[in-house]
């Protein structure tokens, strides 16, 4: 299979380019796999193995390049350890290729492929003549009975001949079955594709994730210093008799709750790490250096309108077209069923030899002969099945009953799509608008706490102000991670469930959402 050329599934590693669409400022977008694998051809069924995908996956950088070619795998190592590059600092993009490489969905959804481009050749095999092969050997001795005894004869022969069958006409069946098996295979496609999306789409979501478990361990160990420092400071001046104890107390209890906070997220990372390496397919054991979440840019705003969103969906999604792909297979099935009731023309022959050898009779004496011949037949068949018990009635209707429930299925999905992309524009839309509360909340959480903190160190301001303060530039901090780390997530959520769309289809403005970021 390796060996197959590439075809129209050649982007089989479609990196999610498309998010700069529907959001513009978003540079992240180019991390997330959303593939294109188009349908085959009618051309293209005439080799339904170049139809399937060439491998399981390809590398982002030879995509981009145009070359799609393979890194030949080191094979004295294990697939992991030959993927996984300890000294590389992993982005989006990175970890998108080693997941499509290494996590094992990939592979199936690849071997189905394969297996639904065999099934179809399979199904193009009963338009060509089989030719069998026959032969056989055997010792005889016969007696028939004849006036006065017995006429016995005893030797061997042989026997070797070509078999021809060949169904010439069959009004229709041959036709709606390779229309099925085609269909079949797009829908293999297909899903391949959107394996790739989910996948990319899951590495995504994981690795915000995992880094805003990171930065949170970043904000509560400032928040923990912070405390520290705040109860060092009311130790000092208790010392010098500005303050009370009551006040070093809720000061020490403060940097105690810090302490727990900071241990907390410590350990939300380990879970948050476990996710992650799922996602990719590999062990938890490995740890992998990552960009920092505060480099990635951030989406500044919608740049498209949610009905063209869901027009461009319709039309392109992959899970819907393989259901679109599967109702259209339905419905060579329903002709195939109904070509049973009509008759089928076949060419049938047979060319050989027949030999017999050391042939002995007795009587009339004991002669030995041995003789060969040629021979052959040729006949034109029909085969007619008038009265089968209903059968072929009850096959058309289990057809028509799967072609109604692949439509209601189609249509079950329809809605889903547009309900679940109506969903993500409405949460980026909002996740937006937190983003600019969470800077300005934090910037002023910030400037509270500064002022506070030299308030208290001048004695105008009370311990209770200065805890409720650095409690406030907690809160501030963990809600400007959660409102980047939501913003980058719902901005991925829209383009994984709009699908793989073409370039410039999310170029135009729109009036639905475009205020800047600060």
């Amino acid at each position: 299979m390796r060996e197959l050329r590439r075809r129209k599934c050649d982007n089989l590693l479609s990196l999610l380019s498309c998010l700069p669409r529907v959001v513009s400022g978003m540079a992240v977008s180019a991390a997330l796999a959303l593939t294109a694998c188009m349908p085959p051809s009618v051309a293209q069924l005439d080799q339904p193995y170049a139809a399937a995908p060439v491998d399981h996956a390809v590398y982002w950088h030879d995509y981009q390049t145009g070359t799609g070619t393979q890194q030949a795998p080191t094979f004295s190592r294990s697939l992991e350890e030959s993927l996984i590059d300890t000294k590389l600092t992993y982005d989006l993009p990175a970890l998108v290729d080693l997941a499509l490489h290494a996590n094992p969905e990939t592979t199936v959804s690849w071997e189905e492929a394969k297996a639904a481009a065999a099934r179809l050749e399979r199904n193009r095999s009963a338009w060509y003549p089989t030719l069998t092969a026959m032969a056989f050997g055997q010792y005889f001795k016969t007696s028939f009975p004849i006036p006065g005894g017995a006429l016995v004869s005893n030797g061997y022969s042989s026997f070797g001949s070509l078999d021809l069958a060949w169904t010439l006409f069959d009004f229709g069946r041959r036709e709606a079955l390779v229309d099925a098996g085609a269909q079949r295979l797009s829908a293999a496609n297909f899903a391949f594709n959107r394996k790739h999306q989910e996948i990319a789409y899951r590495v995504a979501t994981s690795f915000f994730a995992y880094q805003a478990a990171l930065s949170k361990v970043t904000a509560a160990q400032q928040t923990f210093e912070a405390a520290k420092a705040g109860s060092a400071s009311v130790q000092a001046k208790l010392g010098r008799g500005l303050a009370t104890r009551p006040d070093l107390l809720l000061a020490i209890q403060e940097q105690a709750k810090a302490s727990y906070d900071f241990q907390d997220a410590r350990s939300s990372v380990i879970q948050a790490h476990a996710d992650l390496t799922a996602n990719l397919g590999i062990s938890p054991a490995y740890s992998l250096q990552l960009i920092d979440l505060s480099k990635l840019p951030l989406p500044a705003g919608l740049v498209q309108s949610v009905e063209k969103i869901v027009d461009q969906a319709l039309e392109q999604r992959p899970d819907l077209m393989a259901r679109l792909a599967e109702l259209r297979a339905r419905e060579a099935e329903v002709k195939k069923a109904r070509a049973e009731f009509w008759p089928k023309f076949s060419l049938g022959g047979r060319v050989g030899n027949q030999y017999w050898g050391n042939v002995h009779t007795n009587p009339p004496g004991n002669e030995t002969y041995s003789a060969s011949n040629v021979v052959g037949t040729a006949m034109l068949t029909m085969e007619w099945t008038l009265f089968d018990g209903f059968e072929r009635s009850n096959a058309v209707h289990e057809a028509e009953a799967r072609k109604e429930v692949s439509k209601a299925q189609l249509e079950a999905l329809r809605l889903e799509v547009m309900r679940d992309i109506w969903k993500a524009y409405a949460d980026t839309k909002t996740t937006l608008e937190k983003r600019e509360f969470a800077l300005a909340l934090l910037k002023a959480a910030e400037e509270s706490y500064v002022a506070t903190k030299e308030s208290y160190t001048q004695g105008f301001s009370t311990v209770i102000e200065l805890l409720s303060a650095q409690k406030d530039l907690a809160r501030a901090r963990y809600a400007e991670i959660d409102s980047r780390a939501s913003l980058l997530r719902s901005a991925a959520t829209l383009v994984y469930v709009s699908g793989e769309q073409s370039r410039g289809d999310f170029n135009t403005d729109s009036e639905a959402f475009g205020q800047r970021l600060p």
